[in-house]
């Protein structure tokens, strides 16, 4: 078990070379056997030096998702798993401004390119993958309409 300092430069050490949720940094300091008030205490220390930011880090999520053809519903599925409220998630993307339609247009078609859907069994399969990318109905139809 190591003590509060050694913590504290473990955390910074990771937070270093990449932002991190709160969620992240305690499991990897739980996995490094430190003990619930180190783990908090460390957090607390974390965030008043402003090394360990909540919203810069479900920025950078939200933008380097959506760069990679990831639509908002995964998004906020994948941030639920590092504890962050759908809410936060939905707030920063309107603050980025981001196109979702236009996202899911230009992944559809890195995907698809003009190819046309020749049966109703590739109009499904093309829709599932676009589901689990994350993308709206509305999306995946506007994406889909472009070949179509």
């Amino acid at each position: 078990m190591a003590d509060i300092t050694a913590l504290k430069r473990m955390a910074l050490n990771w937070l270093s070379r990449r932002d991190y949720s709160e969620a992240e940094i305690a499991a990897r300091l739980s996995r490094q056997g430190a003990n619930v008030s180190d783990i908090a205490q460390v957090i607390h220390w974390c965030k008043s030096e402003n090394y360990l930011d909540q919203q810069r880090y479900v920025e950078m999520i939200v933008r380097s998702k959506a760069n990679r053809g990831y639509g908002l519903n995964f998004i906020v599925q994948f941030c639920r798993q590092q504890q962050i409220q759908a809410q936060q998630v939905r707030d920063c993307a309107d603050a980025l401004q981001l196109d979702w339609f236009d996202l899911a247009k230009t992944h559809y078609m890195k995907k698809y390119g003009d190819s046309a859907i020749s049966d109703y069994k590739e109009r499904l399969k093309r829709m599932a993958y676009m589901q689990r990318r994350g993308f709206s109905q509305e999306q995946i139809q506007f994406a889909m309409s472009t070949t179509e």
